[in-house]
């Protein structure tokens, strides 16, 4: 099998795909070598401390969708600042399986953009 199971079925069926109407931080970021292009969606309380809601759209890969679903179903919940030390090696260890090298900016393509959303709060 190419793919665990849990990629597979995060890429076919995403819990947190879809744009926000209103949002509190949003970033888009690219993958320029592969066309992967992914926009994430922020919704803080009212304090501005705690990331309530996450969402993403975008076109892209089964790992950057993959991802990009764990990435938002591990931050909601938090607090910015939480959000603030959530590595790229913390998404690697909840993503799973180490991606190939040429791989690797596609499933770390979420992790950018959180970071671009968090120099707006």
């Amino acid at each position: 099998m190419l793919y665990r199971q849990e990629i597979i079925e995060r890429w076919k069926y995403p819990h947190r795909r879809g744009a926000m109407q209103t949002s509190d931080a949003q970033a888009e970021v690219a993958n320029m070598f592969c066309g992967d292009e992914i926009a994430l969606f922020l919704r803080l309380d009212a304090d501005k401390k705690k990331i309530i809601e996450v969402r993403f759209s975008g076109e892209g890969c089964a790992l950057m969708t993959a991802s990009a679903d764990i990435l938002c179903e591990a931050i909601e919940g938090k607090t910015v600042e939480d959000a603030r030390n959530f590595s790229a090696d913390d998404l690697l260890r909840l993503y799973g399986e180490p991606p190939t090298p040429g791989r690797l900016n596609c499933v770390l393509l979420a992790h950018r953009a959180l970071a671009r959303c968090l120099v707006m709060v």
